[in-house]
């Protein structure tokens, strides 16, 4: 009996000790849309987050197809000023999050972040230790996890850049922070990431330090899938790849693995259940949406500062698992054909 109480009062004692949400309760609720039924006795859900530019509503009716194929409830977290705002903001939406769909499902549910929205689920479980074993699977896909090296110039104008852009700049202080010597990928989770050598707005992905690949996760790169791809940024979020991965990573416990792709991964260029030809219309004008959906977001003239809670030392860390950073890249091509 004292063992099950001191279980159940561990979690919430871990809360106590980090940061506190000070976003109003009512604005993290709104910013959660839940599609499919999530109760105890169901699959539990994939959190979807979008990255920056988006309110991840356009992209889950993109990909409502491919969702629907995983066999999963969706939920989707839209993070304010269409995730462009303060990451130290958006992230507190994201751990509400985590929290709300774990007590709804009765288990852990799985992330899927794109661009920024890989980077936030990584900051949520390196400042908020308690959500750990609420989530079974990260799977990040062409994130900025170091920084990129490639500006986003469409967003920044005379009044400065979106507070999100500076941060996830090659060099921010806010990375610094991040990335100084503490666990890439914490807890238990098993984590994934996904990215394309041709992604001309998150660099570099190629060479001894790929931006979006992390210490400790299963680190796919497209074109060692499927040789002679080109993805673009926008491409890795919808690639058959990507969705193929996501779909390995949930149904089996622990990373994905490339090995266990099916053997037409590489036949279409989309995920299973995508459509071809309106997928393919939506990458053509993503640049010109993506400036267009960003127009009136609020912009500074330098990057926000690093909040207290993100310099200070790792609540609980923990040794890095054994995967190289690079582990799949030292290999041959693991698909140029069958399955391997």
């Amino acid at each position: 009996m004292l063992l099950a109480a001191g279980l159940a009062a561990g979690p919430v004692a871990a809360e106590a000790k980090e940061p506190k949400l000070e976003v109003a309760r009512a604005e993290l609720g709104k910013a959660l849309t839940c599609h499919g039924e999530i109760n105890p006795g169901r699959e539990p859900p994939i959190l979807f987050l979008p990255g920056t530019g988006s309110d991840g509503s356009r992209v889950y009716a993109l990909g409502k197809g491919a969702f629907d194929a995983l066999g999963r409830p969706v939920c989707v977290v839209a993070f304010p000023h269409r995730t462009t705002a303060d990451v130290q903001v958006s992230v507190q939406y994201l751990v509400y999050a985590i929290r709300r769909t774990f007590r709804m499902a009765g288990r852990a549910v799985a992330l899927a972040g794109v661009s920024q929205g890989g980077l936030l689920a990584r900051i949520a479980l390196t400042y908020w230790p308690s959500v750990r074993t609420r989530v079974s699977d990260v799977v990040s896909v062409a994130a900025p996890h170091h920084g990129s090296t490639v500006g986003i110039g469409g967003l920044c104008d005379e009044r400065g850049c979106p507070p999100a852009v500076w941060q996830q700049a090659a060099g921010s202080r806010f990375l610094k922070a991040l990335n100084s010597g503490r666990d890439e990928t914490p807890g238990p989770t098993s984590w994934t990431t996904v990215r394309s050598a041709t992604d001309g707005l998150v660099q570099p992905q190629t060479g001894p330090a790929p931006t979006s690949a992390l210490r400790g996760a299963r680190n796919v790169l497209i074109q060692r899938v499927c040789p002679g791809r080109v993805t673009s940024h926008l491409g890795a979020a919808v690639d058959s790849v990507t969705i193929a991965v996501l779909a390995d990573a949930i149904r089996y416990r622990g990373a994905a693995k490339p090995s266990r792709l099916p053997p037409d991964v590489c036949s279409h260029p989309y995920g299973t259940g995508l459509d071809e030809q309106q997928t393919a219309f939506f990458l053509e004008l993503g640049q010109q949406l993506l400036g267009q959906s960003v127009a009136s977001v609020p912009r500074v003239r330098h990057e926000p500062r690093v909040r207290w809670w993100a310099t200070r030392r790792a609540l609980s860390p923990r040794l890095i698992r054994g995967h190289s950073r690079l582990e799949l890249e030292s290999q041959p091509n693991i698909r140029t054909g069958g399955r391997q």
